[in-house]
Parts: C-alpha cells; sequence; structure tokens
C-alpha cells in the first residue's frame, strides 16, 4: 500500500479490521477496489480476531461456521470474481466435508485444491482431528488424511490435496515468516494452508505433540501467500499458485519427509506410491472439470459427489479493469 496516500492507507487498515461489521455489499471506487489478495487477508485477520473474541468467553467455534461466512464474504466483495456453492452437509466420517477451490486467470489456464478445514481447539491450542482415523474390523486404521489425498487426485482433473487451519494463538515470542511482501502479522495465520502430504508424514514424527500449533507453525503459511506471492512468478492468478505450490509447498513436504528414518520413508512411499506419482505430474490445465463450468455459467444444479460441501472458482479479474 506504499502508493496510497495516508488516508488511504488508514481506510485500508480499516477495512481489513472492521469490514465485517457491515451488512451491505461493499461498495469501492476503481482505485479502491481489493484484490483477492486484499480479501485473502482481511479474511485471515477477522478469522483470527473471531476465534480470540471466542476465547475470551470459551466460546469454541465450529470450521463449518468459518467456512461458511469467509465464502461470504469472499462473494459479496468479489461477485464478480467468486462463483460459490454450499451444498447439503455430508453425514460426518472418513472423507469429511470438503471444500474444492479452482483458480483462473486471463490465461484461462486451471489449478484446483481440494481442502479440508480443521479449527484450532481454544483450550488445548492445538487441532486434536489432525489424524483422525476410524479402525475397520481388523484394527486397521484408515486416516482421513490418506482419503482426502485419494480423493483429491483422481483422474483426469487431480487436485492438490491442502488443508485450510483456522488459527489463532495468545501471544508468543516470536513466529515463522517467511514472505518478502508483507511486514509480520501473527493474526495473518488466522487461515493457513498446510500440504495433506505433510500431514501424513507428521504424524509419524513428533507424535505427542504434532497436532499442538507451535509444532505445526514450522509446515503451515498464512493462505495469502497462495494468491499475493509474486516471488515465483509474476504472472496471472493460477500462474501464481501453481508455482507458489510448486516452489513452496512441496519444498516443506520434502523437508518433512527427510526429518522420517529411512524405513517409515519407504513404507509411506508405497502406501501411496501411484498417488503420489499423480501429484508430482500436476500442471495447469487447460480446462476444468464439467461440474466448474456448470457454476461458471450458474448452471451447477447436482452436488458433484457425496463429499464435495461447498465449490468456489476465484476468477482474478483482467489487470487494470
Amino acid at each position: 500500500m506504499a502508493h496510497l496516500g495516508l488516508a488511504n492507507q488508514l481506510l485500508c487498515i480499516t477495512l481489513y479490521r472492521e469490514s465485517y461489521t457491515c451488512s451491505l455489499p461493499l461498495i469501492f471506487p476503481p482505485q479502491m477496489r481489493p484484490t483477492l489478495c486484499d480479501t485473502f487477508r482481511s479474511r485471515a485477520l477477522w478469522t483470527w480476531d473471531t476465534l480470540a473474541r471466542g476465547r475470551s468467553v470459551d466460546c469454541q467455534i465450529g470450521e463449518e461456521t468459518l467456512t461458511d461466512l469467509n465464502i461470504l464474504e469472499l462473494k459479496t466483495r468479489h461477485s464478480f470474481e467468486i462463483y460459490s456453492r454450499t451444498f447439503t452437509k455430508p453425514e460426518e466420517g472418513l472423507n469429511g466435508a470438503d471444500w474444492e477451490w479452482w483458480f483462473t486467470g486471463s490465461s484461462r489456464k486451471w489449478i484446483g485444491f481440494r481442502v479440508q478445514a480443521k479449527v484450532i481447539d481454544i483450550r488445548k491450542d492445538s487441532f486434536a482431528h489432525l489424524h483422525y482415523y476410524k479402525e475397520d474390523k481388523n484394527k486397521v486404521r484408515h486416516y482421513q488424511c490418506d482419503s482426502l489425498i485419494k480423493n483429491a487426485l483422481q483422474k483426469p482433473f487431480p487436485r492438490i490435496p491442502l488443508y485450510c487451519l483456522y488459527l489463532n494463538w495468545v501471544s508468543i515470542p516470536q513466529f515463522p515468516w517467511n514472505c518478502a511482501t508483507y511486514y509480520p502479522v501473527e493474526e495473518s495465520y488466522g487461515c493457513s494452508i498446510l500440504s495433506a502430504f505433510t500431514v501424513r508424514y507428521l504424524r509419524n514424527i513428533k507424535r505427542r505433540r504434532s497436532t499442538h500449533f507451535k509444532t505445526l507453525l514450522s509446515y503451515i503459511n498464512p493462505w495469502h501467500c497462495l494468491v499475493c506471492c509474486r516471488g515465483y512468478s509474476q504472472g496471472d492468478l493460477p500462474n501464481r499458485v501453481f508455482r507458489y505450490w510448486r516452489e513452496s509447498i512441496l519444498e516443506i513436504e520434502r523437508e518433512t519427509l527427510e526429518e522420517l528414518p529411512t524405513d517409515i520413508r519407504q513404507e509411506l512411499n508405497s502406501g501411496l506410491e501411484n498417488y503420489q506419482r499423480i501429484y508430482n505430474q500436476i500442471e495447469l490445465m487447460n480446462e476444468p472439470p464439467g461440474y466448474v463450468t456448470l457454476l461458471l455459467n450458474n448452471e451447477l444444479e447436482e452436488q458433484p459427489d457425496i463429499d464435495l460441501r461447498a465449490l468456489t472458482i476465484f476468477k482474478e479479474r483482467d489487470q487494470g479493469a
């Protein structure tokens, strides 16, 4: 915001922290219209503040509530850039209730994510259900994380499996910050992203503490990094998202895998070998699945699959529009 005058800078800060108190759609002059980056950042701050308010009165807020309210504000602020549909909640089970993201822009390329939202337990400062599983009759554990990976990486339109963590903590002395674009703001972690493969690796190390937020901080990033970061690409939205995934999220996965003993590493790789191969070969797509096109044309009537609770398309407006 360095190019804005002082009054406009103050207005931007106010919008970041207090816009959720407005019940009417926000109308911005062209020069002040928020970008997707602006809104991703402001929703993280709002999520952080909302969880802090809940913490102050010992009120735990659920991830579905936070997801619904974030979708509402995303659509309100970007009615011509964001298309979203929420479906009937599936019965809670191994697959959970997934959120699907698709990003596109002026290049007409596409990249998709299959997302599982989790909210911090404000009493324990941890994500108690991050390693959720069910046992079959043979006492074999089937992890929700593995189901997310398998569901995401179905051909011919594989999506990147990801966790969205809704987070708040009481002030800590320092926290990691890898962003060169913005100053460190702990509230930016209100909405954070974490690779599903990293979650899979983490359950095999640091078992007792691997769901505590302090342990997870080394593996997560604020969700605005996906849409804001231009350190890996100066291209349009799908190109920036793709490069950020390739250069940052995949790198965290590799570093996490290296923490594991060789035998466990080999066992994990063999367990989902085919899915890992599909994952590593993901590239930008020329077209999305048919149900995404239907939503884009306001023609989607049926739920694409029973485990999908919300579908959101982010279509970045042309620069200067």
